[in-house]
């Protein structure tokens, strides 16, 4: 019978879903050993003199691949070719068989990292008696990592709902503030019982997407007052975009933090106008740079100016009236949905969809965004 650990596993889900608790439990359970935390970090060589830094315990590795920076292509093919022919590099390991090596946030692979992982991957992993075992995490599954899918086994990892939240934390944090707070995950709530026993903090913790959050709420309703951007926009701009690079995110996870906020905050918009929003964010260009910040700034003025141009300029109220009103036509909804934003039309169409003051009607072509 193959053992779970000679199998190449994709653990699969949104963030904080506790892909990479359950790969270790996994790891623990098929050593029957436990893992002490937290995991030891050493630092390889490769390369001309690039220092990469790896997580290591007993039984594995584990590689986060936005540690590798732009570097990607260039490092982990070395780095994991060294690991799975190397006896030296790995001989600390207590393996009897395979090397077990973790790329962890394997959505951020560039194309050209996925072309050499998957050489590796038909070079160590897949033949019967190959040396290692390669397992990813990742929140979906993008173009490059399309490349390396077929290759491995998907374990998904659904967030927790809110009502086995409830049955599963003390009565204390079954609150629908606390399940947003610590976004469906249990440990969080571990750890504040060992800092805070038997008490609820009276001030919340703020994240990175409290940040979002607000900033997209001030950034629609600028671009809904009707009044006409001064030069003081450049300077709020700068300044949003030099707190987003503080939190050491790289430009796609600025973009896609942006893109979850809009999300989180959809009533704030027409449904025409959240689309069009979506939309101008794909074609951003995000490269992460102090020096020339331009491009993140040019993704953010373009979602102020896509909102502002876009809007009806009704009063906020009015704009949920609308969005929630129960005679609003929205066709091909699955039975049971809730109302959402759900166009996927051109801009052009959108833009003629909507009369100053009726209702938008929206109809949803046959290819949905996803």
């Amino acid at each position: 019978m193959m053992k779970r650990l000679d199998i190449p596993f994709l653990f699969i889900g949104p963030t904080g879903s506790g892909k990479t608790k359950e790969l270790r439990r996994l790891i623990e359970e098929e050593n029957k050993g436990k893992i002490t935390y937290p995991l030891e970090t050493r630092t390889f060589t490769v390369g001309d003199s690039y220092e990469a830094r790896v997580f290591t315990s007993p039984y594995h590795f584990e590689i986060d691949i936005p540690n590798l920076s732009m570097q990607d292509k260039q490092i982990i093919g070395d780095l994991l070719t060294n690991f799975f022919s190397s006896g030296d590099v790995l001989n600390s390991l207590r393996s009897s068989s395979r090397k077990l090596i973790v790329l962890r946030r394997a959505h951020s692979l560039s194309l050209a990292a996925a072309i050499r992982v998957r050489a590796i991957i038909q070079q160590f992993v897949l033949p019967p008696e190959a040396s290692g075992m390669l397992w990813l995490t990742a929140r979906e599954i993008t173009g490059p990592l399309a490349l390396l899918d077929d290759a491995f086994v998907r374990y998904r990892m659904p967030r927790m709902n809110y009502e086995t939240w409830q049955t599963a934390v003390p009565s204390l944090f079954a609150t629908q503030l606390a399940y947003e707070k610590c976004e469906g995950r249990i440990e969080r709530i571990e750890e504040i019982q060992k800092y805070l026993p038997n008490q609820v903090p009276a001030q919340w913790p703020r994240r990175i997407q409290d940040f979002y959050d607000e900033m997209v709420a001030s950034l629609i309703q600028n671009a809904r007052s009707g009044r006409k951007p001064d030069l003081k926009v450049v300077q709020w701009l700068r300044a949003i975009v030099y707190q987003a690079l503080s939190f050491c995110q790289t430009g796609p996870e600025i973009i896609d933090s942006c893109a979850a906020a809009i999300q989180r905050q959809h009533t704030l918009l027409e449904p025409h106008v959240f689309w069009l929003a979506m939309k101008s964010l794909t074609t951003a260009e995000p490269h992460t740079s102090y020096r020339t910040p331009l491009s993140l700034e040019s993704a953010v003025l373009f979602l102020f100016e896509t909102v502002r141009t876009n809007s009806t300029l009704l009063p906020l109220q009015q704009v949920r009236e609308q969005i929630h009103k129960k005679d609003t036509p929205v066709q091909n909804e699955p039975v049971g949905a809730s109302p959402a934003p759900v166009s996927s039309a051109t801009p052009v169409e959108t833009a003629k969809a909507v009369p100053a003051a009726k209702p938008a009607r929206v109809r949803r072509s046959k290819k949905t965004d996803s």
